[in-house]
């Protein structure tokens, strides 16, 4: 008998591929070509042996053992990934953290026989630009979130990809339209190149976030195999999204995951679903469905994880899936994920769930007061609307004259941000950007654009404006990313305003206010009273609209001072930072 050893590189260059193939005798040890910081390394097992379910991890488990340069030891979990050349395949994935030489070991599928050893080495170089290692909680500021090289990470997000948008055009028959009319959303089969057109348009203006659905789609109908092909193409995306510096949320459940019986219909009802989340019962599928996601893209260095989305929805019970997230989903994600990748979970449970994120829907109602934890605006929902005497006449009249107006339009004067053509409605422009800055002064850690954009149309004057005006916070936040993570919610740093004015910042270092007068309000230029200690500092005035800014000199000789503020229109921030004394405290302007 003999052993044999195949090295090779895959199709993309962010990862390699080492094949390893076991036989009774084999005990391989592999030196694998040097590998980039945040990169994927990835190996591989071949099997011809017969099992009644690959997929099942209570059948057939493939486990490794990385050990970093430091000595710290991560244990990770494989996936089966088919059939090659009549050889059924488990990979393992796994993301190296810092710089110098690993080692790993591969136990065998079977538990007998000698574990597999090898050795890569890892650049002191990152792999993707805007990449920075996985996001994890500030274990400093633990309202915040990180990168593992220490920078924070601020959310600048765009839509959610559905499962539908990135799986097959068609399964058993079953087409992937790409409208459905019950919800007038355009959610079905996408090209490749329409998916990265969009992360072009991301990266075009700064954005650093996507979400990615998968909420029971690509699952086969036995609850434990996959559709490997739908689940890879969602791999493709997140790598083609880390190839742009774009991080994604992965999803496990959503209340609108698929229904048992097609492939590419929704389904509220948890009694319709291929498992039933908020009730107990066909655990093993959970946890099995869990341990795959888990095993797939946990690695990726891009990834971060939504539980569940808006899962208190009626038919079910929201309280119910935080009890069952907590007692097993929750500590099953956890037991898979050799990083422990940050959880996240929206929208009215996640104070009472142990996540690490709050995710918010809900623009008209935010309460700083109870963000214990890192949170973040990842879809838009309600908000305070525009003043309209015709939407005020149509809410006092009649019903049949509403519901009339319904059936013949399919919607209110004006639809949630989360919609398509919000979006792309030049009046709604500033509920976008006041979203933005008003989540950021309070102290969040990013927000999303409108989740159900389409993204295969031409992209409107409309839709670039929301997205440019996003890319002017990202600029500023930017600029101050060394102290982002230490800027905290300042009450009562300006007074005698007649907007309402939001400030986050480094008491006597730093200060953002956010000034918001309301839909085309004009504001008079005044005299502002802050509420600043002691001594030299500039002030800038920015217009989020366009990006610019005009500064002056502002000198602070009594515990509090006056500055003359502009006249504006809708918005302005007012940007104040102390001026350094002998070095830099703020760094370079």
């Amino acid at each position: 008998m003999f052993c044999k050893v195949l090295s090779y590189w895959g199709k993309r260059s962010y990862y390699f591929l080492l094949l390893l193939v076991l036989l009774p005798c084999s005990n391989v040890f592999a030196k694998s070509p040097d590998l980039a910081l945040y990169d994927v390394f990835e190996t591989s097992i071949a099997s011809n042996q017969s099992y009644r379910n690959p997929f099942d991890y209570k059948e057939v488990t493939l486990s490794g053992e990385f050990k970093s340069p430091n000595g710290e030891m991560y244990q990770v979990s494989g996936f089966y990934d088919g059939v090659v050349d009549a050889q059924q395949i488990w990979r393992i994935r796994f993301m190296p953290d810092i710089p110098g030489e690993w080692t790993y070991r591969l136990f065998p599928l079977g538990k007998k026989g000698t574990p597999q050893s090898g050795t890569f080495t890892v650049l002191d170089q990152v792999a993707h630009k805007g990449i920075r290692g996985h996001v994890k909680v500030d274990p400093k500021y633990p309202k915040y979130l990180m990168h593992d090289d220490g920078s924070p990470h601020y959310w600048v997000g765009g839509k959610w990809i559905a499962a539908r948008d990135y799986g097959p055009p068609q399964k058993e028959g079953e087409v992937n339209a790409g409208e459905d009319p019950r919800s007038e959303v355009r959610i079905g089969w996408k090209s490749d190149e329409q998916l990265t057109q969009y992360l072009d348009l991301l990266l075009e203006y700064k954005h650093n976030g996507i979400l990615l659905k998968i909420a029971l789609y690509p699952l086969e109908k036995d609850g434990i195999s996959w559709d490997l092909e739908w689940i890879r193409r969602g791999e493709w995306l997140v790598n083609a999204a880390a190839d742009r510096g774009i991080y994604v949320q992965v999803n496990f459940f959503d209340t609108w995951s698929r229904n048992k019986d097609f492939w590419f219909k929704n389904q509220m009802d948890g009694t319709g679903q291929p498992f039933n989340v908020w009730k107990t019962g066909d655990e093993h599928k959970k946890k099995n469905y869990i341990q795959t996601i888990v095993s797939r893209f946990a690695a990726f260095p891009n990834v971060y994880w939504e539980l569940g989305n808006e899962m208190e929805h009626k038919p079910n019970c929201g309280t119910c899936f935080v009890e069952l997230s907590n007692q097993y989903y929750i500590p099953w994600i956890k037991a898979a994920d050799p990083y422990k990748l940050p959880i996240g979970l929206s929208e009215e449970i996640w104070r009472s769930a142990d996540v690490d994120i709050g995710f918010l829907h809900q623009a008209n109602k935010l309460d700083a007061a109870s963000w214990t934890k890192p949170v973040m605006m990842n879809e838009l929902v309600r908000y305070e609307r525009p003043p309209s005497l015709f939407r005020t006449l149509l809410k006092k009249s009649p019903k049949f004259v509403r519901r009339t107006y319904k059936k013949i339009f399919g919607r209110d004067t004006l639809r949630g941000l989360w919609h398509d053509d919000a979006m792309n409605a030049p009046d709604l422009r500033f509920a976008y950007r006041r979203t933005f800055w008003t989540v950021f002064a309070l102290g969040g850690t990013g927000s999303s654009e409108a989740t159900w954009l389409y993204i295969d149309a031409p992209y409107s004057t409309a839709v670039r404006h929301v997205m440019r005006d996003h890319m002017h916070l990202a600029s500023v936040l930017e600029k101050y990313a060394p102290f982002l993570n230490q800027m905290t919610l300042i009450e009562g740093f300006v007074t005698n305003t007649s907007a309402k004015a939001v400030t986050r910042g480094l008491k006597g270092q730093l200060y953002l206010s956010y000034f918001d007068a309301g839909y085309e309000t004009d504001i008079d230029a005044s005299q502002l009273a802050l509420n600043l200690p002691k001594g030299h500092y500039t002030a800038s005035w920015y217009d989020p609209r366009v990006g610019s800014s005009n500064r002056v000199d502002l000198e602070v000789s009594s515990s509090s001072t006056s500055l003359q503020s502009p006249g504006f229109n809708e918005d302005i921030v007012l940007i104040i930072e102390r001026k350094p004394s002998g070095s830099s405290v703020l760094g370079p302007e």
